[in-house]
């Protein structure tokens, strides 16, 4: 009986070439669409904690005694340092902000969620790509650029990357005093629009706040000048800040920054004087 035998041959180098590039090609393709598809993820997941926190701020606030927007350190009539830009949650931060007031288990929002257990759920307060804060024509906090932040995440030199959006400022006024014109310091009662009110916002939002409209800010979720914030009413969203607006003219003596579905400001309930200040 006789067997028939098949010849077989192998790819040239030609066919593999093929292949090789028709491979490389897919892969240039996929890339792009799979770098996009865990940006949106982690863009959804810190979403989700700025809407859990909104919820969590507006449970606390009608549990506050005196109805404010967000935990007020009691001694933030006594120092600049007490004023709630990041302290109010966390875990604990570096410099300044591992002052032992500030260790996690004292931090107001901590111990209001979780009680005195030492065991806080830290990625709350934890954009997974949250990058740090950029050097910018504007430096609206040295302590990112030339200190104790310098090149690390907001929240690990802060113990969050969320900051209260207390929207200080003294619009050149002499003697040097500070004035809030947004929740921070405020009973929700007196925000005028809690829908629209930016409550919390990723930190990388103050650096398109402080510089010029010009100045594209990179945000942390490939997207510039686009970034996650929490509302007062405790909505989260997208939203577009490129830059602050002087809109004195038409507001006197209050500094009012806008845009589209947002504001920082608390128009026309009247500015809150620093407790700290003469």
């Amino acid at each position: 009986m006789m067997t028939n035998q098949h010849s077989r041959r192998g790819f040239t180098l030609l066919e593999l070439l093929v292949v090789i590039a028709i491979i490389a090609l897919l892969i240039s393709i996929l890339l792009p669409v799979l770098a996009n598809a865990r940006a949106e993820g982690q863009k959804a997941k810190c979403l989700s904690n700025l809407r859990a926190l909104g919820q969590a701020l507006a449970t606390y606030s009608i549990d506050d005694s005196s109805g404010y927007t967000a935990p007020v350190h009691p001694r933030a009539e006594h120092d600049w340092l007490y004023d709630g830009e990041y302290e109010y949650g966390g875990r604990t931060g570096l410099g300044v902000f591992g002052n032992p007031d500030f260790h996690e288990e004292n931090r107001i929002l901590n111990r209001y969620i979780f009680g005195f257990s030492n065991k806080v759920p830290k990625q709350l307060f934890e954009c997974p790509t949250d990058q740090g804060i950029e050097d910018a024509p504007v430096d609206f906090e040295h302590f990112f650029i030339t200190g104790e932040g310098k090149g690390k995440p907001v929240w690990e030199g802060t113990g969050t990357s969320y900051r209260l959006n207390n929207h200080i400022d003294f619009l050149g006024q002499t003697p040097y005093t500070q004035y809030f014109y947004g929740p921070y310091l405020r009973p929700r009662t007196r925000v005028p629009s809690t829908s629209d009110t930016v409550l919390l916002e990723e930190t990388v939002a103050e650096v398109a706040k402080w510089n010029a409209p010009t100045y594209s800010t990179n945000g942390w979720h490939r997207k510039s000048n686009k970034f996650n914030v929490t509302f007062v009413d405790g909505h989260a969203s997208v939203i577009n800040l490129a830059g602050q607006s002087n809109l004195s003219g038409d507001y006197p003596n209050y500094w009012v920054l806008r845009g589209d579905g947002w504001r920082m400001d608390c128009w026309p309930e009247p500015p809150i004087k620093d407790k700290h200040d003469p």
